[in-house]
């Protein structure tokens, strides 16, 4: 091959990734009675000695889980479960591991309906550190998460200039074709390896249309209605009821930063905007992460890691409230169409000290799944097990999740 056609096959390969992040066209799957995910996850565990720890139907709410009790039986508390997290892969809980799994739970279920919607999919992170910030990966690589409020609220909501996006489209569009046409022509000049390389950029090609042909079809679809920013929100704590503790930690500054994005996560899943949305969160402040590894020698530092957690229950349920009150067009509510799993990659007890893989507990809220209302314990069993079946319940016809062993009745 001449220099010049190498370098034309080169420069068809560095135009994909520019490409990535638009909507995808795919064939319509089959109606799910669930039709949105939202995963959100503690960097640091919660502080498992305190969680409930008798099973079943009947279990008794431990006191600082009391913003939730009024949403009972909306959601199931999985419990006393493995899956291997520490210090250093907290993060990557909705994935498994990178080696097994390609595809974190919230980019398999993008993949399967993320074309329905104007924004494919959404990461975000909030926390007082600014490592460990990645909990969605594709392709075994990790998606940068939203690091700002208003850059989440300028991606779900802003509006955008037609004539500008229409421009722009037309001219990545121009130059995938272009792309497509240079590669079909080295085909018939290269050798018999080389073309079954070109076959895979073809596909990945192919796969650019397809996501740019639905960035311009969503370009002639009514625009999103017109959302004000959201304000301060305030939080219901029975357990957090003394000033000092509301100050701390319900007032707390990030504390409202992370109220903000969950009612746009509402808001965006409401107006129908995206259907998937991963949010990844660390300490509350300064010395959250203090205080977990105090936890196997000081009561002060248990008591007031249930606080910590108290105040990531009041976050729920403000969200559970919204989606149970929210109508939707199937007569039924914003609740009963949308998986929440609220989990941490580890954990935190006095036993075993901080960052710990075991006893890992999941709530799986909505989708009017069997076992809500109740606690299970399935001490020792893979975490990835219940990620498994809530893929099943998209659709989504899948053997393995991770390290699942088999799917459970949720």
């Amino acid at each position: 091959m001449r220099r010049r056609d190498f370098l034309k096959s080169a420069g068809c390969v560095l135009f994909l990734p520019a490409l990535e992040s638009f909507g995808q066209e795919q064939s319509a799957p089959a109606e799910a009675d669930v039709k949105r995910l939202f995963c959100v996850s503690m960097g640091y565990g919660f502080f498992t000695d305190v969680l409930p720890q008798t099973d079943g139907a009947d279990y008794t709410f431990s006191d600082h889980m009391e913003p939730l009790k009024k949403h009972r039986d909306h959601f199931t508390l999985y419990s006393k479960m493995k899956f291997g997290g520490n210090h250093h892969n907290d993060h990557k809980c909705y994935v498994g591991n990178t080696t097994t799994n390609s595809d974190s739970l919230d980019q398999i279920v993008a993949d399967h309906i993320g074309h329905l919607t104007r924004v494919r999919n959404v990461a975000t992170f909030t926390g007082h550190a600014h490592h460990h910030i990645v909990a969605s990966w594709r392709n075994r690589l990790p998606i940068m998460p939203i690091q700002s409020t208003r850059v989440l609220f300028e991606t779900l909501f802003a509006k955008t200039d037609k004539k500008t996006q229409q421009r722009l489209l037309a001219h990545k569009k121009s130059v995938l074709d272009s792309s497509l046409k240079e590669a079909k022509a080295l085909m018939a000049r290269v050798s018999g390896r080389d073309r079954k390389r070109l076959e895979e950029y073809f596909a990945a090609l192919r796969e650019s249309e397809k996501e740019l042909n639905k960035s311009i079809e969503w370009l002639s679809k009514p625009i999103p209605p017109d959302v004000e920013f959201p304000v301060t929100p305030s939080f219901e704590n029975g357990f957090l009821a003394n000033d000092v503790d509301k100050k701390r930690f319900l007032d707390n500054p990030r504390q409202i930063q992370r109220g903000i994005a969950f009612d746009m996560i509402y808001k965006a899943f409401k107006f129908d905007i995206t259907r998937v949305v991963n949010f990844y969160m660390v300490g509350l402040d300064n010395d959250h992460h203090i205080t977990t590894h105090n936890v196997p020698k000081s009561e002060d530092a248990r008591k007031s890691l249930t606080k910590y957690d108290s105040s990531f229950y009041s976050l729920l349920s403000d969200f559970y409230e919204k989606l149970a009150s929210t109508k939707v067009e199937s007569g039924g509510t914003l609740m009963d169409e949308t998986v929440t799993v609220a989990t941490g990659n580890n954990s935190v007890s006095q036993k075993r000290g901080p960052h710990n893989g075991s006893e890992i507990p999941v709530f799986v809220a909505g989708g009017q799944f069997t076992n809500h209302g109740g606690h299970v314990i399935r001490k020792g069993q893979t975490t990835c097990d219940i990620y498994l079946s809530i893929l099943q319940k998209f659709g989504i016809k899948r053997d393995r999740f991770g390290n699942s062993r088999k799917t459970i009745e949720l």
